[in-house]
């Protein structure tokens, strides 16, 4: 989880009492050419002897970028959980991005913040929609704002140079965090740069603090900060969704609803065996300490509680996604409104 947002104040922070939390930390946007050469598919899985009679003959392209909070379809492709349910997953690797790659097409299925779907909203087909049909991952302790030891509350900032990138999820939780002590954006300096440097610019002591994710928050100590504050006290803030086209679920909804049982099966080894977390600390290249400790910081969403939030809360998450619709318009970095309301697609649930 990590780009995006700004000061829609009023409207936004009162969705965000409600829903204020890796990938996420999650955002970095790249452009198509460069994601797409970063591109390399991993083999599918073939189908065991006891695998599900196919849901559907369609190849799934899913994009794929390593990040902890896709565990279960980590999982669920190494242990061929895919062919099992009888579902046709590539998996696609892509090191930046995968928006791009899926709006234009060379995608069928992504996994993006909630922020990042209301610009894909905003740019889309209108006879192909943008669809979440399942949430993921939830941030509650992977970003947040690091600073200095002498800042010793949210009130502290007023006056210092924070760096984060303007009109990025960051942004947003930053804009979020100062307004719970009534403060603006005018009463501090924002500086400017890629969410992938704030956290280093922040080490190296060229600013008061930085809103950015592990394994700065917890390297803060070590040059004299501290974490002042996190997605742990705005939880829902940050999310991950999964994320295709109306005409997917139209043609092929079978074929999606093995994918996402996949998935929950992969979490559900993930959660309770060690193997499964060694099969995810060897795809993203990390020891089991780290993954065990960026899980404290995430909520894994299972298929039940995807449920309870798209289906019996679908209208707060969709009042969420239309406070940062407002913050983009404040930002400029869209044109006009967007209409949230057709965003959650529930079909997996009926």
């Amino acid at each position: 989880m990590k780009n995006n947002q700004k000061g829609f104040l009023a409207l936004a922070m009162s969705t965000l009492l409600f829903i204020a939390g890796c990938g996420a930390g999650n955002a970095n946007t790249a452009n198509n050419d460069a994601a797409n050469a970063a591109a390399t598919t991993a083999p599918t899985a073939e189908a065991s002897s006891s695998a599900a009679p196919a849901a559907d003959d369609v190849n799934i392209r899913f994009g794929y970028s390593p990040w902890l909070g896709s565990a279960g379809a980590i999982v669920a492709n190494e242990k061929k959980i895919f062919a099992d349910k009888g579902a046709n997953v590539e998996f696609v690797q892509m090191e930046g991005n995968t928006k791009d790659a899926f709006m234009s097409g060379k995608l069928d299925a992504v996994v993006q913040s909630l922020d990042a779907v209301v610009q894909m909203k905003a740019n889309e087909d209108a006879k192909d929609p943008v669809q979440v049909i399942a949430v993921i991952d939830r941030s509650k302790g992977a970003d947040g704002i690091i600073a200095a030891n002498d800042i010793a509350a949210l009130q502290d900032l007023k006056g210092k140079d924070i760096a984060v990138s303007i009109g990025s999820v960051a942004h947003f939780l930053l804009l979020h965090a100062l307004q719970t002590v009534d403060l603006k954006e005018a009463d501090v300096n924002i500086v400017n740069m890629n969410n992938n440097l704030a956290g280093s610019t922040f080490m190296a002591g060229q600013v008061d603090a930085a809103v950015t994710w592990e394994p700065y928050l917890s390297e803060a100590a070590a040059k004299d900060g501290h974490l002042l504050y996190s997605t742990a006290d705005a939880p829902n803030l940050i999310v991950d969704a999964l994320v295709v086209k109306k005409s997917m679920i139209d043609e092929h909804p079978e074929a999606l609803k093995a994918m996402v049982a996949a998935f929950d099966e992969g979490l559900e080894l993930f959660n309770t065996t060690d193997e499964g977390k060694q099969i995810v600390a060897d795809a993203l290249d990390m020891d089991l300490a780290a993954v065990n400790s960026t899980i404290a910081t995430l909520d894994l969403t299972t298929a039940d509680a995807s449920k309870t939030m798209l289906v019996d809360n679908k209208t707060e998450w969709e009042t969420t996604m239309g406070s940062f619709s407002a913050f983009f318009m404040d930002q400029k970095i869209i044109t006009s409104p967007v209409d949230t309301a057709g965003i959650i697609n529930g079909f997996l649930y009926e």
